[in-house]
């Protein structure tokens, strides 16, 4: 198993407004707004502490299963547990209107930008890890929240603060998923 707590991530203003634009059905963002986008993300990024713990298993030692979109020939997979942590919400809470009429929604999406490139941090760490044991990774898969608990047991996701909550996951901002492993296919050099 292996955890790695409160690392840093960029927050990425562009791809906010982007997030933004679409939860509230804008073509355009106000000058205002993309001001208060750019001030909420500098402020808030001091709060945002994502955190991962994951483990991987051969394909016969994992006692649950899914195999939703599981490659054909998969010999392993990392399950995982991403966080950001409660820091963000709280301070949120302290002044909800800091930052103009979307401040909530401001918020959620540096939320959901931060948990992005939590799952792309732990993408790169896994992949190097199947690189070493020449193996490729899929994408990532959601593990679907009826199998969270059993994702928990095999993960202890409480070493980042997560607990599995009649179905859902506390924090509201973490998520759990899987990587699969194959073979890398080597290819001979032509001659």
């Amino acid at each position: 198993m292996k955890k790695i707590r409160n690392f840093k991530v960029n927050l990425r203003t562009r791809e906010i407004i982007r997030v933004i634009k679409k939860l509230t059905n804008a073509a355009e963002m106000d000058v205002e707004t993309e001001e208060f986008v750019q001030r909420a993300c500098h402020f808030y990024s001091g709060f945002v502490a994502p955190s991962v713990v994951y483990d991987t298993f051969s394909k016969d030692t994992v006692s649950f299963v899914y195999e939703k979109d599981a490659p054909s020939k998969w010999i392993a997979r990392s399950v995982f547990f991403i966080t950001i942590g409660t820091k963000l919400e709280e301070e949120f809470k302290k002044n909800e209107s800091a930052f103009g009429e979307h401040s909530k929604t401001i918020v959620s999406a540096i939320a959901v930008d931060a948990l992005e490139q939590a799952k792309n941090f732990t993408q790169r760490l896994i992949a190097a890890e199947a690189a070493d044991e020449n193996c490729d990774i899929s994408r990532s898969a959601e593990i679907p929240a009826d199998l969270y608990e059993e994702a928990a047991k095999v993960v202890p996701a409480d070493k980042i603060d997560i607990s599995v909550i009649e179905g859902k996951l506390s924090p509201q901002y973490s998520t759990c998923g899987l990587f699969y492993w194959t073979p890398s296919g080597k290819r001979k050099a032509r001659k």
